[in-house]
């Protein structure tokens, strides 16, 4: 029946018609919808594109580095860092990427990955007690 109701709803968006589709399986929305609102208490708090709502959380960037590594843990804009031999992973906020890329080349970059947030980032900064 997913399947089926995924398929329908492509269906629908491809005629051009709008679909309001209130879930709580973020996979699913971040799969079918084009545009999202948040909505906290019967207000809509948040809305964009997936893309443009991206910019409310932090991307976890975990990086290996031929010098000492350590030196993301000062940056601004860098959060949660964890540490484990030339090897470390933590939050950014999006602002601070240039200067987390520009200390990584610095470094000697080994290893960089960045994972971006994902809908469910963005629906828990709303709805944390």
């Amino acid at each position: 029946m997913e399947a089926i109701f995924q398929d329908e709803v492509e269906k629908i968006k491809q005629a051009g018609k709008a679909i309001i589709l209130s879930s709580h399986i973020l996979s699913e929305v971040e799969r079918l919808a084009d545009k999202i609102a948040i909505i906290r208490q019967g207000k809509v708090v948040e809305t964009g594109t997936l893309t443009e709502l991206r910019h409310l959380t932090r991307s976890t960037i975990t990086v290996q580095t031929k010098e000492d590594v350590a030196t993301f843990k000062n940056l601004d804009g860098v959060h949660d860092f964890v540490q484990k031999d030339d090897e470390a992973t933590f939050s950014a906020d999006h602002t601070a990427m240039n200067e987390i890329l520009a200390t990584a080349a610095k470094l000697g970059v080994m290893k960089f990955e960045s994972v971006p947030p994902t809908l469910e980032d963005l629906f828990m900064r709303h709805y944390e007690a």
